[in-house]
Protein backbone atom coordinates (compact mmCIF):
# COMPACT_ATOMS: atom_id res chain seq x y z
CA UNK A 1 0.00 0.00 0.00
CA UNK A 2 2.10 2.80 -1.22
CA UNK A 3 1.83 6.05 0.65
CA UNK A 4 -0.67 4.48 3.01
CA UNK A 5 -3.45 4.82 0.43
CA UNK A 6 -6.45 2.75 1.55
CA UNK A 7 -7.09 -0.04 -0.96
CA UNK A 8 -8.95 -2.71 1.00
CA UNK A 9 -12.72 -2.25 1.19
CA UNK A 10 -13.98 -3.83 4.40
CA UNK A 11 -17.54 -4.97 5.12
CA UNK A 12 -18.36 -5.51 8.81
CA UNK A 13 -21.11 -8.04 9.54
CA UNK A 14 -22.65 -7.57 12.97
CA UNK A 15 -23.31 -4.21 14.62
CA UNK A 16 -23.16 -5.21 18.27
CA UNK A 17 -20.34 -4.29 20.64
CA UNK A 18 -17.52 -6.04 18.76
CA UNK A 19 -18.90 -5.26 15.33
CA UNK A 20 -19.12 -1.59 16.25
CA UNK A 21 -15.54 -1.62 17.53
CA UNK A 22 -14.27 -3.36 14.40
CA UNK A 23 -16.15 -0.90 12.19
CA UNK A 24 -14.70 2.05 14.06
CA UNK A 25 -11.20 0.58 13.86
CA UNK A 26 -11.59 0.18 10.10
CA UNK A 27 -13.05 3.66 9.72
CA UNK A 28 -9.87 5.23 11.11
CA UNK A 29 -7.45 2.74 9.58
CA UNK A 30 -4.64 3.79 7.25
CA UNK A 31 -4.80 0.46 5.43
CA UNK A 32 -8.51 0.00 4.74
CA UNK A 33 -11.83 1.75 4.17
CA UNK A 34 -15.19 0.88 5.71
CA UNK A 35 -17.54 0.21 2.81
CA UNK A 36 -20.55 -0.95 4.82
CA UNK A 37 -22.08 -2.51 7.93
CA UNK A 38 -24.63 -5.34 8.07
CA UNK A 39 -26.94 -6.41 10.89
CA UNK A 40 -30.37 -8.04 11.02
CA UNK A 41 -31.49 -5.34 13.48
CA UNK A 42 -32.32 -2.32 11.34
CA UNK A 43 -32.20 0.11 14.25
CA UNK A 44 -28.82 -1.13 15.48
CA UNK A 45 -27.15 -1.12 12.09
CA UNK A 46 -28.64 2.29 11.39
CA UNK A 47 -26.96 3.79 14.46
CA UNK A 48 -23.51 2.33 13.69
CA UNK A 49 -23.69 3.15 9.98
CA UNK A 50 -24.81 6.72 10.57
CA UNK A 51 -22.17 7.28 13.24
CA UNK A 52 -19.39 6.13 10.91
CA UNK A 53 -20.75 7.52 7.65
CA UNK A 54 -21.08 4.15 5.96
CA UNK A 55 -24.08 2.46 4.27
CA UNK A 56 -26.04 0.06 6.43
CA UNK A 57 -27.74 -3.15 5.31
CA UNK A 58 -29.93 -5.85 6.84
CA UNK A 59 -29.38 -8.20 3.88
CA UNK A 60 -25.86 -9.61 3.57
CA UNK A 61 -26.40 -10.92 0.04
CA UNK A 62 -27.38 -7.47 -1.12
CA UNK A 63 -24.44 -5.85 0.65
CA UNK A 64 -21.98 -8.27 -0.96
CA UNK A 65 -23.49 -7.74 -4.41
CA UNK A 66 -23.70 -3.95 -4.24
CA UNK A 67 -20.53 -3.11 -2.33
CA UNK A 68 -18.18 -5.79 -3.68
CA UNK A 69 -15.89 -5.63 -0.62
CA UNK A 70 -12.35 -6.98 -0.64
CA UNK A 71 -12.63 -8.53 2.83
CA UNK A 72 -15.26 -9.03 5.51
CA UNK A 73 -15.17 -9.05 9.30
CA UNK A 74 -17.75 -11.35 10.90
CA UNK A 75 -18.82 -10.16 14.36
CA UNK A 76 -22.18 -11.87 14.77
CA UNK A 77 -23.01 -13.84 17.96
CA UNK A 78 -20.61 -16.70 18.80
CA UNK A 79 -22.87 -19.46 17.46
CA UNK A 80 -23.88 -17.54 14.31
CA UNK A 81 -20.62 -17.27 12.38
CA UNK A 82 -20.95 -20.06 9.82
CA UNK A 83 -23.66 -18.64 7.55
CA UNK A 84 -22.36 -15.07 7.08
CA UNK A 85 -18.74 -16.23 6.88
CA UNK A 86 -19.63 -18.84 4.27
CA UNK A 87 -21.55 -16.27 2.22
CA UNK A 88 -18.55 -13.96 2.22
CA UNK A 89 -16.15 -16.79 1.35
CA UNK A 90 -18.44 -17.92 -1.48
CA UNK A 91 -18.24 -14.34 -2.79
CA UNK A 92 -14.49 -14.85 -3.08
CA UNK A 93 -13.29 -12.58 -0.30
CA UNK A 94 -11.05 -13.19 2.69
CA UNK A 95 -12.68 -13.18 6.11
CA UNK A 96 -11.72 -12.27 9.68
CA UNK A 97 -14.10 -14.10 12.05
CA UNK A 98 -14.48 -13.04 15.67
CA UNK A 99 -13.51 -15.75 18.13
CA UNK A 100 -14.49 -18.49 18.43
CA UNK A 101 -14.40 -19.52 14.78
CA UNK A 102 -17.54 -21.51 15.60
CA UNK A 103 -19.20 -23.27 18.53
CA UNK A 104 -19.22 -26.67 16.86
CA UNK A 105 -16.38 -28.52 15.16
CA UNK A 106 -18.63 -29.22 12.15
CA UNK A 107 -19.25 -25.50 11.59
CA UNK A 108 -15.57 -24.69 12.00
CA UNK A 109 -14.46 -27.36 9.54
CA UNK A 110 -17.12 -26.31 7.04
CA UNK A 111 -15.74 -22.77 6.92
CA UNK A 112 -12.13 -23.91 6.72
CA UNK A 113 -12.82 -26.36 3.89
CA UNK A 114 -14.85 -23.78 1.97
CA UNK A 115 -12.07 -21.19 2.30
CA UNK A 116 -9.56 -23.73 1.02
CA UNK A 117 -11.76 -24.55 -1.99
CA UNK A 118 -12.35 -20.88 -2.79
CA UNK A 119 -8.67 -20.07 -2.12
CA UNK A 120 -9.38 -17.13 0.16
CA UNK A 121 -7.99 -16.21 3.56
CA UNK A 122 -9.68 -17.12 6.82
CA UNK A 123 -8.41 -15.85 10.17
CA UNK A 124 -9.98 -16.06 13.61
CA UNK A 125 -9.74 -12.98 15.83
CA UNK A 126 -8.06 -14.42 18.93
CA UNK A 127 -7.25 -11.00 20.35
CA UNK A 128 -4.88 -12.13 23.10
CA UNK A 129 -2.34 -13.07 20.40
CA UNK A 130 -1.88 -9.31 19.99
CA UNK A 131 -1.50 -8.38 23.67
CA UNK A 132 2.09 -7.17 24.21
CA UNK A 133 2.13 -8.82 27.65
CA UNK A 134 1.13 -12.21 26.27
CA UNK A 135 3.60 -11.86 23.41
CA UNK A 136 6.34 -11.24 25.98
CA UNK A 137 5.38 -14.46 27.77
CA UNK A 138 5.38 -16.29 24.44
CA UNK A 139 8.89 -14.98 23.73
CA UNK A 140 10.05 -16.22 27.14
CA UNK A 141 8.61 -19.68 26.49
CA UNK A 142 10.09 -19.82 22.98
CA UNK A 143 13.52 -18.80 24.23
CA UNK A 144 13.77 -22.03 26.20
CA UNK A 145 14.93 -20.20 29.31
CA UNK A 146 11.92 -21.48 31.29
CA UNK A 147 12.41 -25.07 30.24
CA UNK A 148 9.43 -27.07 29.01
CA UNK A 149 6.08 -25.78 30.38
CA UNK A 150 4.74 -28.05 33.11
CA UNK A 151 1.71 -26.03 34.29
CA UNK A 152 -0.27 -23.13 32.84
CA UNK A 153 -2.90 -21.11 34.69
CA UNK A 154 -5.13 -18.47 33.14
CA UNK A 155 -8.12 -16.39 34.11
CA UNK A 156 -10.29 -13.92 32.24
CA UNK A 157 -12.91 -11.88 34.10
CA UNK A 158 -15.35 -9.32 32.75
CA UNK A 159 -18.21 -7.20 34.12
CA UNK A 160 -21.69 -8.57 34.66
CA UNK A 161 -22.95 -6.19 32.00
CA UNK A 162 -21.15 -8.34 29.44
CA UNK A 163 -23.35 -11.25 30.44
CA UNK A 164 -26.44 -9.08 30.09
CA UNK A 165 -25.46 -8.39 26.48
CA UNK A 166 -24.44 -11.87 25.34
CA UNK A 167 -25.82 -14.58 27.67
CA UNK A 168 -28.86 -15.22 25.46
CA UNK A 169 -26.58 -16.66 22.78
CA UNK A 170 -23.40 -17.82 24.55
CA UNK A 171 -21.74 -18.56 27.89
CA UNK A 172 -18.37 -17.89 29.60
CA UNK A 173 -16.78 -20.98 28.03
CA UNK A 174 -17.33 -19.91 24.42
CA UNK A 175 -17.14 -16.17 24.93
CA UNK A 176 -14.22 -15.78 27.37
CA UNK A 177 -12.51 -19.08 28.17
CA UNK A 178 -11.95 -19.61 24.44
CA UNK A 179 -9.25 -16.91 24.82
CA UNK A 180 -7.54 -19.00 27.50
CA UNK A 181 -7.88 -22.24 25.53
CA UNK A 182 -6.22 -20.69 22.49
CA UNK A 183 -3.52 -19.11 24.67
CA UNK A 184 -2.42 -22.30 26.44
CA UNK A 185 -2.43 -24.26 23.19
CA UNK A 186 -0.48 -21.52 21.38
CA UNK A 187 2.15 -21.34 24.12
CA UNK A 188 2.69 -25.11 24.37
CA UNK A 189 2.01 -26.32 20.84
CA UNK A 190 -0.35 -28.92 22.30
CA UNK A 191 -4.09 -29.38 22.61
CA UNK A 192 -6.30 -30.27 25.55
CA UNK A 193 -6.07 -34.05 25.85
CA UNK A 194 -7.59 -34.87 29.24
CA UNK A 195 -10.15 -33.08 31.40
CA UNK A 196 -9.99 -33.74 35.14
CA UNK A 197 -12.91 -31.46 35.92
CA UNK A 198 -14.98 -28.67 34.37
CA UNK A 199 -18.00 -26.71 35.52
CA UNK A 200 -20.21 -23.89 34.37
CA UNK A 201 -21.83 -21.91 37.18
CA UNK A 202 -24.72 -19.54 36.49
CA UNK A 203 -26.29 -17.30 39.10
CA UNK A 204 -29.72 -15.75 39.19
CA UNK A 205 -27.93 -12.46 39.90
CA UNK A 206 -26.40 -12.53 36.41
CA UNK A 207 -22.91 -13.63 37.42
CA UNK A 208 -21.58 -16.65 35.53
CA UNK A 209 -18.26 -18.48 35.46
CA UNK A 210 -16.53 -21.42 33.82
CA UNK A 211 -13.55 -23.31 35.23
CA UNK A 212 -11.63 -26.37 34.08
CA UNK A 213 -8.48 -28.31 34.87
CA UNK A 214 -6.71 -31.04 32.94
CA UNK A 215 -3.72 -32.04 30.84
CA UNK A 216 -2.46 -30.97 27.42
CA UNK A 217 -1.11 -33.36 24.80
CA UNK A 218 2.41 -32.14 25.66
CA UNK A 219 1.99 -33.44 29.22
CA UNK A 220 1.65 -29.96 30.75
CA UNK A 221 -1.19 -29.37 33.16
CA UNK A 222 -3.62 -26.48 32.90
CA UNK A 223 -6.19 -24.67 34.98
CA UNK A 224 -8.40 -21.95 33.54
CA UNK A 225 -11.24 -19.82 34.86
CA UNK A 226 -13.34 -17.16 33.15
CA UNK A 227 -16.63 -15.39 33.56
CA UNK A 228 -18.60 -12.20 34.04
CA UNK A 229 -18.65 -11.44 37.75
CA UNK A 230 -17.21 -7.94 38.13
CA UNK A 231 -19.29 -4.85 38.90
CA UNK A 232 -19.84 -2.28 36.18
CA UNK A 233 -16.99 0.18 35.84
CA UNK A 234 -14.40 -2.33 37.03
CA UNK A 235 -11.62 -3.14 34.59
CA UNK A 236 -11.59 -6.62 33.04
CA UNK A 237 -8.96 -8.86 34.61
CA UNK A 238 -6.62 -11.09 32.60
CA UNK A 239 -3.97 -13.31 34.20
CA UNK A 240 -1.54 -15.77 32.67
CA UNK A 241 1.22 -17.80 34.29
CA UNK A 242 3.49 -20.39 32.68
CA UNK A 243 5.44 -22.60 35.07
CA UNK A 244 8.38 -24.22 33.31
CA UNK A 245 10.90 -26.82 34.40
CA UNK A 246 13.39 -24.10 35.29
CA UNK A 247 11.49 -20.81 35.44
CA UNK A 248 8.17 -18.98 35.45
CA UNK A 249 6.70 -16.26 33.21
CA UNK A 250 3.59 -14.37 34.12
CA UNK A 251 1.45 -11.54 32.81
CA UNK A 252 -1.42 -9.69 34.44
CA UNK A 253 -3.63 -6.90 33.23
CA UNK A 254 -6.42 -4.96 34.82
CA UNK A 255 -6.62 -1.18 34.66
CA UNK A 256 -3.06 -0.29 33.64
CA UNK A 257 -3.10 2.05 36.61
CA UNK A 258 -5.76 4.32 35.09
CA UNK A 259 -8.80 5.19 37.19
CA UNK A 260 -11.48 7.86 36.78
CA UNK A 261 -13.27 8.89 39.97
CA UNK A 262 -16.68 10.55 39.76
CA UNK A 263 -19.42 10.90 42.40
CA UNK A 264 -20.56 7.40 43.36
CA UNK A 265 -18.47 5.63 40.73
CA UNK A 266 -14.94 4.55 39.84
CA UNK A 267 -14.17 3.63 36.22
CA UNK A 268 -11.10 1.83 34.92
CA UNK A 269 -10.91 2.61 31.18
CA UNK A 270 -9.46 0.04 28.80
CA UNK A 271 -5.88 0.82 27.84
CA UNK A 272 -4.96 -2.44 26.14
CA UNK A 273 -7.65 -4.28 24.18
CA UNK A 274 -9.39 -1.51 22.22
CA UNK A 275 -8.65 1.86 23.84
CA UNK A 276 -9.91 4.91 22.02
CA UNK A 277 -7.43 7.72 21.51
CA UNK A 278 -8.22 10.91 19.64
CA UNK A 279 -11.34 9.38 18.17
CA UNK A 280 -9.81 6.16 16.81
CA UNK A 281 -9.48 2.59 18.10
CA UNK A 282 -5.96 1.61 19.13
CA UNK A 283 -4.41 -1.24 21.12
CA UNK A 284 -4.62 -4.94 20.36
CA UNK A 285 -7.73 -4.61 18.18
CA UNK A 286 -5.98 -2.15 15.87
CA UNK A 287 -2.88 -4.39 15.74
CA UNK A 288 -5.08 -7.37 14.87
CA UNK A 289 -6.86 -5.47 12.08
CA UNK A 290 -3.60 -4.18 10.60
CA UNK A 291 -2.12 -7.68 10.69
CA UNK A 292 -5.16 -9.18 8.93
CA UNK A 293 -5.25 -6.50 6.23
CA UNK A 294 -1.50 -6.49 5.58
CA UNK A 295 -1.26 -10.30 5.56
CA UNK A 296 -4.18 -10.53 3.15
CA UNK A 297 -2.78 -7.88 0.79
CA UNK A 298 0.71 -9.38 0.79
CA UNK A 299 -0.41 -13.04 0.80
CA UNK A 300 1.41 -13.75 4.07
CA UNK A 301 0.44 -16.32 6.72
CA UNK A 302 -1.95 -15.18 9.42
CA UNK A 303 -0.83 -15.19 13.05
CA UNK A 304 -3.66 -17.61 13.86
CA UNK A 305 -3.81 -20.55 11.47
CA UNK A 306 -7.05 -22.31 10.62
CA UNK A 307 -5.69 -25.47 12.29
CA UNK A 308 -5.17 -23.51 15.53
CA UNK A 309 -8.63 -21.98 15.33
CA UNK A 310 -10.26 -25.38 14.80
CA UNK A 311 -8.18 -26.89 17.62
CA UNK A 312 -9.50 -24.19 19.96
CA UNK A 313 -13.08 -25.05 18.98
CA UNK A 314 -12.41 -28.77 19.34
CA UNK A 315 -10.93 -28.31 22.83
CA UNK A 316 -13.78 -26.03 23.91
CA UNK A 317 -16.27 -28.63 22.70
CA UNK A 318 -14.44 -31.27 24.76
CA UNK A 319 -14.59 -29.08 27.86
CA UNK A 320 -18.28 -28.43 27.23
CA UNK A 321 -18.96 -32.17 26.95
CA UNK A 322 -17.15 -32.81 30.25
CA UNK A 323 -18.74 -29.91 32.15
CA UNK A 324 -21.24 -30.06 34.93
CA UNK A 325 -23.69 -27.16 35.02
CA UNK A 326 -24.71 -25.61 38.30
CA UNK A 327 -27.25 -22.85 38.73
CA UNK A 328 -27.17 -20.80 41.91
CA UNK A 329 -30.39 -19.11 42.95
Amino acid sequence: MEGGTPTMRVLVVGAGLMGGLHAKAVKHSDTATLCGVVDLDIARVGVVAADLGAPGFTDLSRALAELKPDVAIIATPDSAHRVPASMAIEAGISVLVEKPLATTVDDAMSMVELAERRRVGLMTAHLTRFYPRYLAVADAVESGDLGAPVMLTTSTWGPRGLGERVSATTNPLWHLAIHDIDTIQWLTGGVIAEVDGAQLIESASGAAAFAATGVLSTGAGFHLAAGWTLPEGAAPRWDLKVHGESGVAQAAWSSDGVAVYTPGRVDNPDCLAWPEARGSIQGALRAELDHFINSTVNDRPYAITTDEAVDAVRSAALLEKCSSIRRVS
